[in-house]
């Protein structure tokens, strides 16, 4: 019993003692509100979640899911900083309208809304844009619309910080004069590239993952951003292009095409016949009119195969076809395909292919060796003949 009496004595002066001009009790009772605080920081924000998913269910909010999900991380802000006013209210600081203090929770309140708006933006224009047009047309404006309105936010938060401060944006921004001149000078490129971008998804000039070439670069668009787009090239390289570029620029899209183009240059040797030509070219078009991989409808595309032209060592067919197929990888293999075919139409027809080639003929004259001029003839050396 002596033993309890004896820690309660020094459990009660320490509870009444003092460190720094601060009681002990106030010291021990705000590092319990800091503790209690940082273990709910994360317990708290998951009980308020549950209890809103039990009266707004997911099944028929799915919207309302991804919300709760984004507003979890500033829930736990909101806790911990809701521990600290109550660990300061214990000091006996209170917030004033123009103390530090208060100036400083009033920037911290402006700061949590506009961020909680800031998250929210993603899940809401997912939901809002899942039917808007095609799949990439809606990444891409999804990306536009939630960089836009980030950037809006923070705009926003930053002049209402500078107001709470008693910093008026309008005033600042008339006093700077010639400074934001200049710097108006200097943004004309970002805004140029802003409405670029607005351009680029007004159009519809391309959607995300479609294979594009400029003339600077060619490539898979990896996403559209607020003012720059990202193109993955085939080296698998990252470029990233000012929006403004793609709009001034002639931009090529492949993925847009309808069918695929094969054109030839098919030559032959000069020994082919016409009989063998006519062959052979009336195989080649039996060929590609009756192949499933090729598209022949004359109202879409047109299908040529003709004797040509006569080049310097070949008689020429030109073969000029599409493919239905526009994926690089078919479009290889019944191009594949077809230069099987033509080879063995050839071979089976008795002629063959020509290369690059110079013929030399040497003939004899019908008169003889030609006479030398008088005056003209060099006397030979003993024992040399003319060759």
């Amino acid at each position: 019993m002596d033993r309890f009496q004896q820690v309660k004595s020094q459990a009660v002066a320490l509870w009444n003692s003092s460190y720094l001009g601060v009681d002990s009790s106030a010291i021990i009772l705000i590092a319990g509100i800091i503790l209690t605080t940082y273990l709910l920081r994360r317990r708290g924000p998951a009980v308020l979640i549950w209890a809103v998913g039990r009266v707004f269910p997911p099944d028929n909010h799915p919207s309302m899911k991804g919300a709760l999900d984004t507003t979890r991380r500033p829930l736990e802000v909101v806790v911990l900083v809701t521990g600290f006013m109550l660990a300061a209210r214990v000091l006996g600081i209170e917030p004033t309208n123009d103390g530090i203090y208060g100036l400083l929770i009033r920037s911290g309140v402006i700061i949590m809304v506009f961020w909680t708006l800031a998250r929210l933006v993603e899940p809401m224009l997912t939901r809002s844009l899942r039917h808007f047009g095609r799949a990439g047309t809606e990444l891409i404006l999804r990306d536009f619309a939630i960089n836009g309105l980030r950037f809006l936010f923070i705009m926003l938060a930053l002049s209402a910080v500078l107001e709470v401060w008693g910093i008026h944006i309008v005033g600042l921004v008339g006093s700077l004069g010639i400074v934001g001149a200049a710097v108006a000078l200097g943004a004309r490129a970002f805004f140029s590239d802003i409405v670029g971008g607005i351009i680029l998804i007004s159009n519809h000039l391309f959607d995300r993952n479609d294979w594009i070439k400029t003339p600077e670069l060619e490539g898979t668009v990896d996403r559209v951003g607020l003012r720059a787009t990202r193109v993955r090239q085939f080296d698998k390289a990252l470029v990233t292009v000012p929006n403004s570029m793609l709009v001034d620029r002639a931009l090529i899209n492949f993925t847009r095409m309808t069918n695929r183009r094969i054109y030839w240059t098919i030559g032959l040797t000069y020994s082919t016949g016409q009989d063998q030509l006519k062959n052979i070219v009336k195989e080649i078009s039996d060929y590609v009119h009756g192949n499933e991989g090729f598209e022949t409808n004359p109202d879409r595309v047109s299908t040529f195969v003709f004797v040509d032209s006569f080049g310097e060592s070949s008689v020429n067919i030109m073969l000029y076809c599409f493919t239905k197929t526009t994926q690089w990888g078919e479009w290889l293999a019944v191009k594949e395909e077809l230069a099987y075919n033509i080879k063995e139409i050839v071979e089976r027809n008795g002629s063959s292919f020509a290369f690059p080639s110079t013929s030399t003929y040497i003939e004899s004259l019908p008169f003889g060796t030609p006479e030398t001029l008088p005056g003209t003839a060099t006397a030979l050396p003993p024992n040399r003949s003319k060759t």
